[in-house]
């Protein structure tokens, strides 16, 4: 099982420059899920100062907003999408997912049109799929998604939120998103807590497992623990 593990960003507290040259040279992990291209294109030269910077890890990119929240997935969206990808394509070959987030708004009653945008956009298991509202957490939306060979997005949240922490493996691949669980974004997890969710991973037999704290201070901290803890897992 090949195992990936990063941070949602690496502009934090607990990186004392907040810079990528830092994250790949100290933090201990192999991968990174940029998040801030979902609120703003970067710039071109920022991007390809990344091709370097963050040569040694495996990169998921969150998908604008234009596409998910703003177009959801109309014409337009494509358009949006069309430009996302070229500003992306020197750092494409280290992009192992592009990372599209629904609104709560989007149900699967969207499911026609969110069909027809992944079909034109042809990231096969490169698109991953993140769901905000539970009604898409269904048998049948896992097999929509295993038909269109799409990586849904596992996510570990707060109650409140409603959304189950269902363990997807729809391509193969575990992309596994944890946001926190007393809190959105602020909950430290227990050593306990990382090895349950470790067991619940290992018992749906991917090939692949990419897994993003997205827990703001405690993210690094906690994301290292978690790869020893695979790293362990696939040795027994």
């Amino acid at each position: 099982m090949q195992i990936r593990v990063g941070t949602s960003g690496w502009f934090y507290s607990w990186n004392p420059e907040r810079t990528l040259d830092w994250y790949e040279a100290n933090s201990g992990l192999n991968a990174v899920e940029l998040n801030a291209s979902f609120y703003r294109f970067p710039f071109p030269n920022q991007i390809k100062s990344w091709v370097k910077k963050g040569a040694s890890l495996r990169w998921a990119v969150k998908v604008s907003r234009l596409v998910t929240h703003v177009h959801q997935f109309h014409a337009a969206a494509l358009e949006v999408w069309h430009r996302f990808a070229d500003l992306f394509a020197p750092l494409d070959r280290q992009i192992d997912f592009y990372l599209f987030q629904l609104p709560p708004a989007l149900t699967p009653r969207s499911r026609t049109r969110i069909e027809e945008f992944i079909r034109k956009a042809g990231l096969g298991s490169r698109l991953a799929l993140e769901f905000r509202n539970p009604a898409w957490y269904t048998v049948e939306t896992g097999k929509w998604a295993q038909e269109l060979r799409i990586t849904l997005v596992s996510v570990d949240a707060p109650e409140s939120g409603m959304l189950p922490p269902t363990i997807f493996c729809t391509s193969g691949a575990v992309y596994l998103r944890l946001h926190g669980r007393t809190g959105w974004y602020q909950h430290n997890y227990t050593p306990a807590e990382l090895r349950e969710i470790a067991g619940r991973i290992k018992a749906a037999a991917p090939n692949a497992v990419y897994v993003f704290f997205n827990n703001d201070q405690h993210m690094l901290a906690n994301a290292r623990q978690m790869l020893s803890i695979l790293k362990r897992h696939a040795r027994d």
